[in-house]
């Protein structure tokens, strides 16, 4: 068995790592399934919404596994811009969005404090990390083969061009000799 180093392989493995890192997340939110209502106070039930988000990620993830293990790994174009869709419409507001807003407004925060807190041990600077983490990856994964999938065939099988043979046609030399 040869082992491919090209671009496309190298991305589909690296996307294939970040989804697959992402279901055991998803998994402990589909994991609330048998609570409808979570009590926050004695008069206020709220719907369980993580349940929805759980099931809809796996899901995201199941399609992006697909996609990148059938046509992705071929350079199948219309399949970039499926893993586009997913790495934009769906990782970066999920994970990276809610670490920008944040950001932007948490103004004192030591950062190499937080770094360092998120390296050495796990806890809410580990988790609060992965999302962002996984995104740049997904998005350099993304756009590691871009020259193949932009240049390369679209996706959809040509058909083969007809041969052009001189051979003689029988009605042809029929027509030449009454003449």
């Amino acid at each position: 068995m040869r082992i491919r180093r090209d671009a496309v392989f190298i991305s589909s493995v690296l996307l294939t790592i970040c989804l697959v890192a992402l279901v055991p997340h998803n998994l402990q939110y589909a994991s609330t399934w048998q609570q409808r209502f979570f009590r926050e106070t004695d008069r206020l039930w709220v719907q369980n919404y993580y349940m929805l988000i759980g099931f809809a990620s796996l899901a995201v993830d199941l399609v992006g596994l697909i996609v990148i293990w059938t046509g992705y790994i071929n350079g199948v174009r219309w399949t970039w811009f499926v893993m586009f869709v997913i790495v934009w419409v769906f990782a970066f507001p999920v994970y990276m969005l809610p670490v920008l807003l944040d950001w932007h407004a948490a103004e004192s925060v030591n950062w190499s404090g937080w770094f360092w807190g998120a390296i050495q041990s796990p806890g809410i600077e580990r988790s609060y990390a992965k999302g962002p983490l996984d995104f740049l990856l997904m998005v350099v994964a993304l756009f590691l083969p871009i020259k193949s999938f932009l240049r390369g065939p679209s996706g959809t099988p040509e058909l083969p061009m007809p041969t052009a043979t001189a051979q003689p046609r029988a009605n042809g030399d029929e027509r030449a000799k009454r003449r």
